[in-house]
C-alpha cells in the first residue's frame, strides 16, 4: 500500500499566519505543513484520511485523479472543511461518495455541511456524501479498516488500523483495549504537537513513549507545530521515529 502524506501541520498549518518564528520564516521545505491528512492508495483504490481544509491544493499537489472512499478521524474544522471539495470527484465518477467514521463524527459532518444532506434545490454546488458508521472493523473500498478508539482531551475519536498499518492524530491518551488493536503493526504514524504540554494532544515526549509501547518498525510523527522544526526535531528523535512531512511517500 502506498501512503502519502497530503499534510502533516496543525490546525493552524505552517506557516501559521503572521508569525515570523524561525520555523514559520524557514527555507526547509519540510517545514511548510498543510493541515494533516494521508491518501492510502493500494491495487487501484484511493482512500482518504480525513477531508482537510486544504484539500484543493494538496489533491492538486498529489496529483488525485480519482478517490474510492474517506475515513473520518473527528468531526473538527482542520480534519473536515475540505469535504465541499469532494463535488469534483462526483462529476468525474458520477457516484456518491462513500465516507466512513463515528456515529458521533457523522453527526459533526451533518451539522456543518447540512445543504449536502437536506433536501436542497438541485445544482452542482454541494457535495454528494453517504455516511457510513464504521467503529468495528469493515472493509472501505477493499481495505481492510480497523477503528479504535483514542482520546483527544476529553473527546473519543478515532484511529484506524489498515493491515500493518496504523494513523493516529489529534491524540492525548490512548486507551488499554486500543494498545491491544495495535499490537503487531510495523509502520505507525501518529501526533506530536509540540513539547510543551498541551490539553488535547501529546508532546513530542507522550509519542515516543506511546510508539515504545506499540513497538513499529518505524514511526513517523505528523500533526506538528510550528514549535518543532523538521531538521532538528528529525535529530533528535530516538531511531526508528522521523517527522513526517507533506509530501512523503511510504510504501508499507
Amino acid at each position: 500500500m502506498k501512503v502519502t502524506f497530503l499534510g502533516t501541520g496543525t490546525s493552524v498549518g505552517v506557516p501559521a499566519i503572521a508569525c515570523r518564528c524561525a520555523v514559520c520564516t524557514s527555507a526547509d521545505p519540510r517545514d511548510k505543513r498543510l493541515r494533516s491528512s494521508v491518501l492510502l492508495e493500494d491495487s487501484g483504490r484511493c482512500v482518504l484520511i480525513d477531508t482537510s481544509v486544504d484539500l484543493r491544493q494538496q489533491a492538486l499537489s498529489a496529483g488525485m485523479t480519482r478517490l474510492d472512499g474517506i475515513l473520518y478521524t473527528h468531526p473538527h474544522a482542520d480534519h473536515m472543511l475540505g469535504l465541499d471539495e469532494v463535488r469534483i470527484f462526483n462529476f468525474r465518477q458520477e457516484r456518491a461518495m462513500d465516507a466512513y467514521g463515528s456515529e458521533a463524527t457523522l453527526a459533526g459532518i451533518r451539522r456543518t455541511f447540512w445543504y449536502a444532506f437536506e433536501d436542497t434545490p438541485p445544482g452542482g454546488g454541494k457535495p454528494q456524501v453517504a455516511l457510513h458508521a464504521l467503529e468495528s472493523p469493515g472493509t472501505v473500498a477493499g481495505l481492510p479498516v480497523q477503528p479504535f478508539q483514542i482520546r483527544h482531551g476529553v473527546a473519543a475519536i478515532q484511529g484506524y488500523r489498515i493491515g500493518e498499518f496504523a494513523y493516529i492524530t489529534d491524540c492525548l491518551e490512548i486507551p488499554e483495549e486500543s494498545y491491544a488493536v495495535l499490537r503487531g503493526v510495523k509502520t505507525l504514524v501518529i501526533n506530536a504537537l509540540r513539547h510543551k504540554p498541551h490539553p488535547t494532544h501529546q508532546t513530542v515526549e507522550q509519542a515516543v513513549r506511546a510508539i515504545e509501547r506499540i513497538a513499529p518498525e518505524t514511526a513517523w510523527l505528523t500533526h506538528m507545530s510550528h514549535d518543532l522544526g523538521h531538521a532538528r526535531t528529525e535529530a533528535e528523535l530516538p531511531a526508528g521515529i522521523r517527522p513526517a512531512h507533506d509530501g512523503l511517500v511510504l510504501q508499507v
